[in-house]
């Protein structure tokens, strides 16, 4: 992108395409393997990082926790209606 502003999301996508044209005109089949390993972890990590992920920092997985009407206290009676739930353990 000459010119332009790239992430670091688009150089990993770039660098990943560059390893595999690398590893398509080795000669040596273990080079080709190692270009080719290289631009799969690559893509590994991309497919797990969202594109406003800071890089070196893996995407947090969501948990399967959701929250339930069965999950929150609620209060009775004249009680002021807040933001706040509380989940018990």
């Amino acid at each position: 992108m000459v010119g332009g502003y790239d992430t670091g999301m688009d150089l990993l996508i770039e660098a990943a395409h560059a390893l595999d044209l690398a590893g398509e005109a080795c000669d040596a089949p273990e080079d080709a393997a190692h270009f080719s390993t290289l631009a799969d972890r690559i893509r590994s990590y991309l497919a797990v990082s969202r594109p406003t992920t800071t890089l070196g920092m893996p995407r947090i997985p969501a948990g399967g926790h959701r929250l339930t009407d069965e999950s929150v206290i609620h209060r009775s009676g004249a009680a002021e209606q807040t933001h706040i739930r509380v989940i018990p353990d």
